[in-house]
């Protein structure tokens, strides 16, 4: 089959770009001929890419083949759509490539026009030239309005996420009219969960009928059970080996985080972002991972993107709060990250008044009530981003993974990667992370035990989530760690992912 996809961004560092990575890998290895338009900028990163190449109104490039395009039965053409320096996010990170990375609410309408327009041109002029049978547009909005002008009415399945609706449709009228546009024409609407199908719903009406619940996958060769130690070491040894790790983040800005924190100075605090590539693993990543390997008793960890919107905060605040000591680790990039550390510095000090700055000024969903005092032996092993080489890893290694998140998520693929790992979720009970929770608890019989209420009272419910977790014997968290990853390995693979996307283009 020929398959055309059109995604707004990159291919690593969120949930809707991990999907789409691996949906067409999937497709690659299963034989069909896939062009993806995407905004990635090193394609041969991905074996699963044949060749890569632009696109803009007059058609595709010449495209350049990758030299580390593994065999498969299947082709896949990756075309960047050419579309200046501007890019819209839902939530604005560091996109290297764009001199201007700005949020869709934030965007003049002169702006949106010129950016949906260059999109529709690259999909239509990729649509002519490929002749796809199956066509897929990320998101309900851009995807959703730029599908319907470049393809017609009927012509597309349009791929809804969380952020989509959260950070722009919900609040901007102009928004609502483009996904009502853009989802009122679409030939199948699919979400990760029911609930992302619903908030769809309930912002855009008319569109119930066209809904197909389409969960994420897992894949389950990489994300798997193993001796945790073993794990770490492994992961450890082959970042030694890394030169993208030189790029990272130095352990010496810690020291300049705590005069920053002392000084009260937040430019000083962001300003230290621009010393190293945050896209790249921390400088000493492996040391850290060999330190929490070598330290007796569990280990809790966080991974995702180092935003306030992902509640790492909570995560830290709960860590001080714990009757257990465990190992402590959090996996990912981000713009908080040198605001997560004066926070680390602030709760090993058990410093209210600085907490409070991070709090105002910083915009850290903290709560400085929840500060019982000096936490002298909080240390966070902080790794920087480790891709799908090194995080099966790190997550098998882990005996609780927490996911805190304070956003509005369509499903929580992090969670059932790290069930898939063995780690055992404790998840806040909203959204579609609710529906992965419950999926999970139903499989153990055992309602509540891998989910926390949010809200007033976050940090002390999530401390005592982790803690139940930790309490439980040795071989009982054995037990349930088997069974949520061979419930994953059976429920959640991106091959039945894949297959029932294309169901749905083909109903």
């Amino acid at each position: 089959m020929r398959i055309l996809v059109w995604h707004g961004w990159l291919l690593e560092g969120s949930g809707s770009n991990v999907a789409t990575a691996r949906i067409v890998e999937v497709w690659r290895r299963a034989g069909h001929d896939v062009v993806l338009l995407c905004q990635e900028r090193h394609p041969e990163r991905y074996a699963w890419v044949d060749a890569a190449g632009t696109i803009d109104a007059d058609g595709p490039s010449t495209p350049r083949p990758n030299p580390n395009a593994s065999d498969a039965p299947g082709r896949c053409l990756l075309l960047r759509p050419v579309i200046g320096s501007l890019l819209p996010v839902f939530v604005v990170d560091a996109y290297e490539g764009f001199e201007r990375v700005r949020s869709f609410v934030d965007l003049t309408d002169e702006e949106l026009a010129t950016y949906l327009r260059v999109n529709e041109e690259a999909l239509r002029a990729a649509a002519a030239s490929h002749r796809p049978d199956a066509i897929f547009v990320g998101h309900a909005i851009p995807g959703g309005p730029i599908g319907r002008r470049a393809l017609g009415a009927g012509a597309y399945v349009a791929k809804i996420h969380g952020s989509d609706l959260e950070y722009a449709v919900r609040a901007q009228d102009r928004y609502q009219v483009l996904a009502g546009e853009g989802l009122g024409g679409a030939r199948a609407i699919v979400g990760a969960s029911a609930d992302v199908l619903a908030r769809a719903s309930e912002l855009v009406a008319g569109i119930e009928g066209l809904g197909r619940v389409v969960a994420p996958g897992v894949d389950v060769a990489a994300f798997r059970p193993r001796p945790a130690e073993d794990s770490l070491l492994d992961v450890a040894r082959r970042l030694d080996e890394d030169p993208a790790v030189a790029r990272g983040r130095p352990s010496s800005i810690d020291d300049e985080v705590e005069r920053a924190l002392s000084a009260r100075d937040a430019a000083a605090i962001d300003a230290l972002m621009e010393r190293y590539d945050e896209f790249a693993p921390e400088r000493d990543v492996a040391t850290r991972l060999r330190a929490v390997a070598a330290r007796a008793g569990p280990t809790v960890g966080y991974l995702g993107k180092l935003i306030p919107q992902k509640g790492v905060e909570h995560f830290l605040e709960a860590r001080t709060a714990l009757r257990h000591d465990p190992a402590t680790v959090v996996v990912g990039p981000g713009s908080g990250r040198e605001w997560l550390a004066a926070l680390s510095i602030a709760l090993r000090r058990g410093d209210r008044p600085a907490i409070e700055w991070l709090r105002t000024e910083g915009g850290l969903p903290l709560d400085p009530a929840a500060v019982r005092g000096p936490a002298p032996d909080l240390d966070v092993a902080f790794t920087g981003l480790l891709d799908h080489r090194y995080a099966p890893g790190v997550l098998a290694a882990l005996d609780v993974q927490v996911v805190p998140s304070i956003l509005t998520e369509a499903f929580g693929m992090v969670a059932a990667e790290g069930a898939a790992a063995g780690a055992l979720p404790v998840v806040a009970r909203h959204s579609g992370l609710a529906e992965v929770a419950a999926a999970l608890e139903a499989e153990v019989g055992r309602p509540g035990l891998f989910s926390f209420e949010p809200g007033e009272g976050t940090v002390g419910r999530l401390a005592r989530a982790i803690d139940r977790l930790l309490s439980l014997p040795s071989e009982e968290r054995r037990e349930l760690r088997d069974a949520v990853s061979s419930f994953v390995a059976t429920h959640w693979t991106w091959e039945r992912s894949a297959a029932r996307l294309l169901a749905a283009a083909e109903a």
